[in-house]
Formats: structure tokens, C-alpha cells, sequence
């Protein structure tokens, strides 16, 4: 019985980091946002960049601005500058709050 319990719990860890990783792909592509319309080519050949990002949701200003009620804080307007947005939002891979990496922001991040 306990190497069941062990096991079921196992799996639903797994299950919440694919969740967690697949959040801000799953946003895309849930508005018809095929992979294509960020890497420019189907398999992907190269990182998104940025500049891509803010093709769609604004500099890093604009952002800023739209974000400015976030809480604890707006994230977006840092005192670590402009950061690549991969730095925390993985759509590959499990978002991290890069704050997180001095500071103990209780977050939960968005999807997109």
C-alpha cells in the first residue's frame, strides 16, 4: 500500500512540472498561435528572441505600464533591467520568477 501511495503521488508530480511547462504553450496555442508564428519555421531551428515577444506584447515599457497592479510587485519594472523574457517565461520549460533568485516573492505567474 505504501509503494502505491509513493507511486501516485510520484506521478501526480510529474504531472504538475508538465502542466507547469506546457502553461505558456498551451496560451498560444489555445488562440491559434501556431508554433511557427514565434520561430519562424516548423520544426524549430532557432530560440525566440525577444524582440519577437515584444512583436506582440509591447516593449518592455509598455509592459510595464500594463502590468503596473501587479501584486506583490510589477515584476516588469525592475531594478534588474531588461531582461530577455526567457529568463522567465519558459514555454518550453517551467516558468521561474528570475526575482526569485534574491528575493521571496510569493507569486503565481501567468501563462502569457
Amino acid at each position: 500500500m505504501k509503494k502505491f501511495l509513493f507511486l501516485l503521488l510520484l506521478a501526480f508530480g510529474f504531472t504538475a512540472v508538465y502542466a507547469a511547462e506546457d502553461a505558456l504553450l498551451t496560451a498560444h496555442t489555445s488562440k491559434g498561435i501556431q508554433c511557427a508564428a514565434c520561430h519562424q519555421e516548423v520544426p524549430p531551428a532557432k530560440r525566440v528572441k525577444t524582440a519577437k515577444c515584444q512583436s506582440c506584447h509591447g516593449s518592455y515599457e509598455q509592459l510595464a505600464e500594463r502590468t503596473k497592479n501587479m501584486q506583490p510587485n510589477n515584476v516588469h519594472a525592475n531594478h534588474l533591467g531588461d531582461l530577455e523574457c526567457k529568463a522567465c517565461h519558459g514555454v518550453h520549460k517551467q516558468q521561474k520568477l528570475e526575482c526569485n533568485e534574491c528575493h521571496q516573492f510569493k507569486f503565481s505567474m501567468p501563462a502569457s
